[in-house]
Parts: C-alpha cells; structure tokens; sequence
C-alpha cells in the first residue's frame, strides 16, 4: 500500500520513489490528480535532476480542453512491491499523478488537512 495526507491547499499528496539514472531511488512528493488521464508529470528541475531519458514530443489535451505538446521521458518508479517503466510528460507545475498510473489501484483519500490518502493494489481477478 502506497500512503501520504491532505495537505494545506486540500490536495491529496503521496512520495513516489522515482529512480535516478544511477539507479538510485529519488522522494518526489506528488498531487493525486484524477482528472489527468496519464501517468505523472514532472518539472524540467526533477527531470534533470533525475536525468531521465527524453523519449520524444507528445500531444496531449489539457484541462480547458486545449491541445499542448509535452516533451516525454522514460522513468522507473517503485509501484507496490515492484518497478514499472512509465513516461513522465516535462510540466513546469508541480508533479502530478494521474489515472494512468492509479487504475487498477483502491485510492482512499479522507478529504480533511492531513487526512489520510491511500493507493491499493486491486486484487488480480
């Protein structure tokens, strides 16, 4: 189980062990984000600071419904008990999660400051 709070501006946060280039796990606390259909966003900062791999350019349609284009990267990420390669989309915002990486997830969020958030595997079934 993956766990973290409510914070002060009411969004749901957890830490998410992002893996370096020398393989070193790296805390990126993260905003749960279930209006954002990929994976995770981060900024160009903790991109570099990471040294991700730039993968390509991609499209993708933000909140206003609006079409932007994202430079994408490859990462590893510590998910549950395990590693998962997922794309990191370059946003000058703070590091999002979104969808992409909660499906198949039991996400808990009691909505009051530092009220607990947690993300659960789904039984296989």
């Amino acid at each position: 189980m993956i766990s973290g709070a409510v914070n002060l501006m009411r969004k749901p946060v957890i830490t998410l062990m992002v893996m370096d280039t020398n393989g070193q796990d790296r805390a990126v606390a993260v905003n749960l984000d279930t209006g954002f259909s990929d994976s995770l966003t981060l900024p160009k900062s903790a991109i570099e600071q990471l040294g991700l791999s730039p993968v390509d350019r991609s499209n993708f349609r933000i909140g206003n419904n609006a079409l932007a284009t994202f430079n994408t990267y490859d990462a590893t990420i510590r998910w549950h008990d395990g590693l998962r390669r997922i794309t990191v989309l370059e946003s000058e915002i703070f590091p999002v999660v979104g969808v992409g990486l909660l499906w198949e997830n039991n996400l808990s969020i009691d909505f009051v400051h530092g009220g607990s958030v947690t993300v659960a595997e789904l039984p296989e079934g």
